[in-house]
């Protein structure tokens, strides 16, 4: 039996090491990329206990997690999963629960983010669910939610809140502190919540959520480096019953300190000008001293954490139409294929364009000038 039992736990890690690998291989480095893992719900974690997919991966419940997530494409708003909060039950005062997450990278402090998710329930209880960001593992907080005060209530994204039992949108946009490292959702009310769900059999009064995702505003603000790293070791946290509960016992009076790091990436942009000079004359072979050029800049390139580069030829207005538009493209590949025999990045993203004569930077009726329009500018995106 025990046998058997590591040949499954065997398995299984190899199929978490598959997934967190497959959501790096998949994820890019895009602004859009949520700082929240999971946020669907559909990745299934397999606990410590049971060893069933009981709860989703990413985020742990206060209360049991049986009751709480649910794998049931009709009620959720999108894919096959969502999960619930208790915000009150009719036969005890103040019974509540909460659900929580880490995020993958730190928030930068001053900068803006939005939240955004959906929500519903069937009685008309949504104002009083709000959203707490700590700097601490909220699971290990000693003080009932309805003494604490939310970082905010949600609010709809349009209008009010509808009155009825219909998915409906939560938009929140904010300013970070810079010390978030847990959100957590629950009923942070001072009223309680009680009396008569007017469900038959059902004496809780439950909130459900789906398609949770924090993102920043500034879309040069994207994922950390090492979030591939955070990523797992979230997915990695498998206690959800008895032994999660034995956890907080034992760590109530002496939370861990667990701080997000790094903070997200900003996107460095920097400029560089390859001028016609050192291009053959009307082709777009590169001369020696447009060759050594690339050398010195590939050098120092090698240094830095590139996300991608951007070619674009230009052109002056003499000439055809077509003979131009094929000259400003010949220019960017020559100048492509030469940064990637000096980069050695197999990896690496080069987005060549050619814009011919459409975008002068100086008067095309002046020699100086057409000059000056004959160029090759490169944009180079990088992280901090």
């Amino acid at each position: 039996m025990l046998k058997q039992y590591n040949q499954l736990h065997c398995v299984y890690l190899l199929m978490r090491f598959l997934l967190v690998l497959s959501l790096v291989a998949t994820s890019t480095f895009s602004f859009s990329q949520s700082l929240l893992p999971n946020g669907g719900f559909e990745d299934e974690n397999i606990c410590l206990e049971y060893h069933v997919n009981c709860a989703p991966e990413g985020w742990i419940s206060s209360g049991d997690a049986f009751a709480n997530y649910f794998k049931d494409s009709r009620r959720a708003f999108k894919g096959e999963h969502c999960v619930a909060i208790e915000a009150g039950f009719s036969r005890r005062a103040f019974q509540r629960t909460f659900i929580r997450a880490r995020l993958i990278c730190g928030l930068r402090k001053g900068h803006q983010y939005k939240l955004e998710f959906y929500v519903k329930s069937i009685q008309p209880i949504l104002d009083s669910i709000g959203v707490l960001f700590t700097s601490f593992d909220f699971l290990f907080g000693q003080k009932k939610l309805q003494n604490i005060t939310p970082s905010f209530f949600v609010r709809p994204a349009n209008g009010a809140f509808v009155k009825d039992s219909s998915w409906q949108k939560v938009s929140i946009s904010f300013i970070a502190n810079g010390d978030e490292s847990f959100i957590s959702l629950a009923n942070f009310s001072k009223r309680d919540i009680n009396g008569e769900t007017n469900i038959y059999m059902e004496k809780h009064f439950f909130v459900y959520f789906d398609e949770i995702s924090l993102t920043p505003l500034d879309r040069k603000e994207s994922l950390c480096f090492g979030w591939q790293r955070n990523l797992q070791l979230i997915y990695e946290q498998d206690e959800r019953h008895e032994f999660l509960r034995q956890a907080i016992r034992q760590n109530k009076s002496d939370p861990p300190t667990v701080l997000v790091r790094p903070f997200t990436s900003m996107e460095v942009t920097d400029t560089l000008i390859v001028p016609d000079v050192l291009f053959a004359t009307a082709k777009s072979e590169l001369r020696v001293d447009g060759n050594r050029m690339l050398d010195s800049v590939c050098l120092k390139l090698r240094t830095k954490r590139i996300d991608s580069i951007v070619v674009e030829g230009h052109t002056d207005n003499t000439g055809t139409i077509q003979g131009n538009e094929q000259l400003a493209v010949d220019r960017a590949l020559s100048v492509e294929s030469a940064i990637r025999q000096r980069m050695l990045m197999p990896a690496l993203i080069i987005i060549t364009r050619g814009w011919a004569d459409r975008k002068p930077v100086a008067d095309n009726s002046t020699p100086a000038g057409r000059q000056l329009n004959r160029r090759v500018e490169l944009y180079i995106y990088m992280k901090e």
